[in-house]
């Protein structure tokens, strides 16, 4: 049941990809390159490399899954990144010269549009330099209502462990995570982003993450594209506390000190297994202390603000990943990154992404790892 769901939805995205590339690449090409060289060679070629970008797109699309030579898939997920810098640019190109269209000014449109190719360039070599940094330490403060102890809880979100993320990137994360002794370890999501058995070394090292209260996950979207019964099962096996619609009482010299809380994600709604219940979620909690909800997508405050819920830790936005790509987020989710109080005692924190989907590339945002300092409200 849960294979054919999910091998629809990778039929349908992928000839949908197909439409939308070849379309958008079209509107490149006529729309910024067109004519940008007098010569038919050098035109023939721009011609040619935007036509394989837009075949390298729908390919990555079809063979993410599968275990490529790494120098093969960073240049498939990068023709994403370029291909949307590009149509950008080029929208933004013809947005420019639109009032020039009705004069006589050629010369002063072909010099516009070789700055905005050689902006272009720029802005994409800006963004694959920032796609290949390490992830930041961010750190906030949340003061909670009857929380006993102050506590350290470190958030790792959408480390997408396929190809591009190797067991020595993953072991590099764990490395930095177990140095700040943190209380409570979390993972909101999208950790695993090929089948399990692609990845398996790589998952390994999750075994290592330590905390002095246990380290808690749940899915995201993309886990729901795999092996997902699998993932979960590797997950278990190497010790994590998988929450699906459940929850677990932190005690300390047995008093109770936080509820931790775990959705199944909303992409279990689309394919109809695993699917997200909030009621359940929370069934049976200790309303005297306060309760974590650990959600990958922050929409699901659409479904809290009248729970007992005091914290919400989300990823799924990566922070936009490349901006302008941002705006777009905000047509699906509610906030893209950071803090946000959303009722009186319910505060919400989006991680941007410990590592990236697609193009290895960032701009307007940086790879996370979260420090999440509770302390006792006054």
């Amino acid at each position: 049941m849960e294979n054919t769901s999910v091998s629809h939805i990778h039929l349908y995205f992928g000839l949908i990809s197909l439409g939308v590339s070849l379309i958008s690449h079209l509107i490149i090409y006529w729309g910024l390159f067109y004519k940008l060289n007098k010569s038919k060679i050098p035109q023939n070629i721009l011609k040619f490399l935007i036509f394989l970008n837009a075949i390298a797109v729908v390919c990555y699309i079809y063979f993410q899954e599968y275990p490529l030579p790494i120098w093969l898939y960073t240049l498939l997920s990068l023709s994403i990144g370029i291909g949307f810098i590009f149509l950008v640019f080029t929208l933004l190109y013809q947005l420019i010269i639109l009032p020039l269209r009705f004069f006589s000014l050629k010369k002063l449109r072909k010099k516009i549009q070789n700055i905005m190719v050689i902006a272009c360039v720029l802005y994409t070599s800006y963004g694959i330099y920032i796609g290949q940094t390490s992830p930041i330490m961010d750190s906030v403060s949340i003061s909670l209502k009857n929380l006993s102890t102050p506590l350290k809880v470190v958030q790792l979100s959408d480390v997408h462990i396929s190809t591009l993320m190797t067991r020595e990137k993953v072991k590099k994360i764990v490395d930095k995570v177990n140095a700040q002794n943190p209380d409570i370890i979390v993972l909101t999501g999208d950790i695993i982003d090929t089948q399990s058995r692609f990845a398996e070394l790589a998952i390994e090292e999750l075994k290592n993450l330590k905390a002095t209260y246990g380290v808690y996950y749940v899915l995201g979207n993309h886990e729901y594209y795999h092996d997902i019964n699998n993932i979960i099962k590797k997950l278990k096996d190497i010790g994590l506390n998988v929450l699906i619609n459940q929850n677990i009482l932190v005690q300390v010299d047995k008093k109770p000190i936080l509820n931790i809380a775990g959705i199944a994600d909303l992409m279990g709604d689309k394919v109809g297994f695993l699917k997200p219940n909030i009621d359940k979620t929370l069934q049976g909690i200790n309303t005297n202390i306060p309760t974590l909800l650990l959600s990958h997508q922050p929409k699901i405050i659409s479904q809290t603000q009248d729970k007992p819920i005091d914290l919400i830790l989300s990823g799924h936005t990566h922070g936009g990943q490349i901006f302008p790509f941002s705006l777009a987020v905000l047509l699906d989710q509610p906030f893209i990154k950071g803090l946000h109080h959303i009722t009186k005692n319910q505060t919400l924190y989006i991680n941007q992404g410990t590592n990236l989907w697609g193009p290895p590339m960032r701009i307007g945002t940086h790879y996370e790892i979260t420090i999440i300092n509770l302390i006792p409200k006054k």
